[in-house]
């Protein structure tokens, strides 16, 4: 089965008809909005998020079909599917090829990804040239930010290039020990050095057997094991750290939402930003649940009183309940928007709507 089939069947089972198609579509192409982003989390598929961003309405209608034909799923509504038992049966089987998908999450890192890969693979072929005094090469990434930043960063005595190479070398070594074999050989062979121009993903997709596809989500599997890994345990990356902890601190949120936060920093209340930016209020509480599950250090007491935040968490945890009604009716005193902000903030999951 081609991945982009198993990716979707596996979306579909997690979502478990809760969702329309056309949902699940704008979270696999990276649609980014309040309900997008939430329901990645809701329904822990956050590794699927913008992870088929060039797939087309067409190619993915005709996929959907293709599921139903071979009954790996069966319609419950109008554009509404769940997974058959010969679906998730199938499923199963086809687990151990795919396992490097955990290690995606296109909902934090789908939109600095780029950005990052740029500023590695300029410093390392950078780097890697100069160690052998060779100024003179065709840069492979010729973005001004990323060019920018690598010249700001980039050693300028032999001994400092020299022990960098080799920090950055242990340093990319053990991130990639974790990573998936395929994966990790995709990943070096792209990196250009010395009288070396690194792969294009059709050459690697040739050399391994795979599709594109699969080739570009194998590669983005270990750009995003290098950024969790050096977000976990910073000082064990320091040279990793520099070159990209600028972009990995930017929060991911929408640019609506973003604005929003700002004005939050300012010290405006919610009433005075909904004047100021002419949202309603069902837009504005949407912002404050991003807001709570991106921002760490955001903090939702402004807004529920710690002893109601501990009886939620309590209550969840105890009958792991993942609608809101029936929370709100064990609570009836606390509004959808203080428990959608506590489910935000302990991990992000069920926080989408209202009643959902």
């Amino acid at each position: 089965m081609d991945i982009c089939n198993a990716i979707i069947l596996d979306m579909l089972q997690k979502v478990d008809g809760s969702r329309k198609c056309s949902g699940i579509y704008y979270i696999l192409t990276g649609k980014k909005t309040s309900q997008s982003l939430s329901d990645s989390q809701w329904f822990e598929i956050e590794q699927y998020y913008a992870s088929l961003k060039g797939l087309t309405l067409d190619d993915f209608n005709s996929i959907i079909d293709e599921l139903y034909k071979d009954e790996l799923i069966k319609l419950k509504e109008d554009n509404v599917f769940f997974v058959t038992k010969k679906g998730v049966e199938f499923l199963g089987e086809i687990k151990d090829r795919y396992l490097f998908i955990e290690k995606l999450n296109g909902l934090k890192y789908a939109s600095i990804e780029h950005k990052c890969w740029q500023v590695i693979t300029l410093f390392v072929q950078s780097l890697s040239n100069s160690l052998y005094n060779n100024f003179d090469f065709s840069p492979v990434i010729r973005d001004r930010e990323a060019v920018e930043k690598v010249k700001i960063l980039f050693p300028r005595s032999e001994q400092q290039r020299m022990q960098i190479a080799s920090h950055l070398y242990k340093e990319l070594n053990i991130v990639l020990q974790t990573c998936d074999t395929e994966g990790a050989e995709i990943f070096v062979k792209k990196l250009s050095g010395y009288k070396r121009v690194g792969n294009t993903f059709e050459q690697s997709a040739r050399e391994w057997g795979l599709t594109r596809i699969e080739t570009v989500l194998r590669f983005r599997s270990v750009l995003h094991q290098i950024f969790k890994s050096m977000r976990e345990q910073p000082e064990m990356y320091p040279v990793l750290s520099s070159l990209i902890r600028d972009f990995i601190a930017v929060p991911a949120l929408t640019k609506s939402a973003l604005q929003t936060y700002h004005l939050l920093q300012k010290e405006k209340d919610i009433q005075e930003i909904m004047k100021i930016r002419n949202l309603k209020l069902s837009t504005m509480e949407d912002h404050l649940v991003e807001i709570a599950r991106e921002i760490p250090e955001f903090s939702i007491y402004p807004y529920i009183s710690e002893e109601d935040k501990e009886r939620v968490i309590l209550f969840y945890n105890k009958t792991r309940e993942n609608k809101l009604r029936p929370i709100k009716e064990a609570f009836p005193h606390l509004t959808y928007l203080q428990i959608r902000l506590v489910l935000a903030k302990e991990g992000g999951k069920h926080a989408v709507g209202n009643g959902t």
